[in-house]
Parts: structure tokens; C-alpha cells; sequence
């Protein structure tokens, strides 16, 4: 067990770890960070709270951080309150994966009224892209699966070929995004790109986050298939 300090603070500062549950048998989550660091996630009628796990040792107080949940449209999406600079509500929407041991979660819409998402929800659907912008929770069996699976140093070929695919699944979606924001910056877009080659290694067994040394270029030198699928430019022209 974790013994944890806590201390509250203002409303959550980023959408990337919050999540809605599609039912009410596993209220508990958890997200990982690059490095491991790892955040509960208990959901509660009218909001969300996002506590740090800290080790016992730890001289840091973890933090708690809190979103609402205003008003929920059907099982798995809702609308959150969270203050940005594009707005003051957004549309979360969620869905299992894996046997419900993953939720995959997507942060939409943001509007300065919670009539403006719905409205836009309701009128759209979600985005053509909305897969970009998933991230990934996991329930404590979950959780425990993915940080006892082996880090980015013990990869094989076969499974960085298959992750680095990702690139062309999504392509679609990325032109849709680029279209829809002309002025994204390019590291944005590896963002994305490198979020969907982290899920599609946890789908084949490994844990993206775990805080491991590696350097894929030098464990797979000499392997020309490999150097070339990591060092070619991505292109997502026609």
C-alpha cells in the first residue's frame, strides 16, 4: 500500500489523464506519465479527483486535483468544467477496451458555455479525428499488468516494425486534423503519431512508460528495416 500526503489544489491543469465511465462497476483508474509517475483517478457523481501515488519514502506531498462533471449526455460522454484559454467546458468521451481493463478517453469541443458543447456535439458527433487525441487509463488489474511488462529496452523488431505502422493507420486522421487546425505545429503532430505507437506497444505487451534506458537505433543496429522505419520523415501528403 502507498501512504501519501495530500494537499488540494486548484481545478485540474491537464485534460490528458481525466476520463468518464460508461458504468458504475469500476469508478477507480489509474494514468501513467513518461517515466512511470502515475495518477488515481476516482470518479464521483458530480466530479472527478486526480490523486498523485507517491512512494512511502517520498518527501513530496501528492496532489489532488479536481474536475466536474456537469452534466452527462449518454454512458460514455459528458460534459466536463475546466478552465483553458479556448474555453471553460469540453466534451469527455470514453470507451473500454481490452475486457475494461483500458479506457480510452478523448477531450473535445471546448467552448466558453456548456450549451456551446453540447450544442457542437450534437450537430457533429465527435471529430473525424477524434482518435488522435485519446489517452489511455487502466484499472487496477490493468494497471498492474502494464508495470509488470517489460520496458522499451527489451522490444523486438517485429514489435517497433508493427508500432511505427501506426504511422500510416492514422494518416487519415491527421490530414482530417490538419485540415480542420491549418496552424498546428509539426510537434504536435509527432505527438500524436508517438501517443499511438505508445498505445500499440501496450497492445503487444510492453510498457511505454516504464523509466527504462534505451535507444531503439542502437539496439536494432545494422537491421536496415527497422533504421529506416525509425529515421524516415513522416509524410502525411497525398
Amino acid at each position: 500500500m502507498f501512504k501519501t500526503k495530500i494537499v488540494i489544489c486548484p481545478l485540474l491543469i491537464c485534460f490528458v489523464t481525466v476520463f468518464s465511465v460508461s458504468s458504475q462497476e469500476n469508478s477507480t483508474w489509474y494514468s501513467f506519465a513518461q517515466g512511470g509517475d502515475k495518477t488515481k483517478i476516482t470518479e464521483l457523481q458530480n466530479a472527478m479527483l486526480y490523486e498523485q501515488v507517491r512512494e512511502e519514502e517520498s518527501p513530496y506531498p501528492a496532489r489532488v486535483d479536481t474536475v466536474g462533471i456537469v452534466k452527462r449526455l449518454n454512458d460514455s460522454t459528458c460534459i466536463i468544467t475546466k478552465k483553458t484559454r479556448e474555453g471553460d467546458f469540453a466534451l469527455m468521451a470514453s470507451s473500454q477496451l481490452h475486457n475494461g481493463t483500458i479506457k480510452s478517453i478523448g477531450i473535445y469541443y471546448p467552448s466558453e458555455t456548456a450549451e456551446a458543447v453540447e450544442s457542437a456535439y450534437n450537430e457533429k458527433g465527435l471529430p473525424s479525428w477524434s482518435e488522435l487525441t485519446t489517452r489511455w487509463v487502466f484499472s487496477e488489474v490493468g494497471a498492474k499488468e502494464l508495470e509488470k511488462a517489460p520496458g522499451y529496452d527489451e522490444v523486438t523488431r517485429e514489435a517497433v516494425l508493427t508500432a511505427l505502422s501506426v504511422r500510416e493507420e492514422i494518416s487519415p486522421a491527421i490530414k482530417s486534423y490538419m485540415e480542420a487546425h491549418p496552424n498546428t505545429q509539426s510537434f504536435r503532430m509527432y505527438r500524436f503519431v508517438e501517443s499511438k505507437g505508445q498505445q500499440k506497444f501496450i497492445e503487444l505487451g510492453y510498457n511505454p512508460y516504464k523509466p527504462v534506458s534505451y535507444n531503439f537505433e542502437k539496439q536494432f543496429e545494422g537491421d536496415e528495416e527497422v533504421i529506416k522505419a525509425l529515421t524516415e520523415p513522416i509524410s502525411f501528403d497525398d
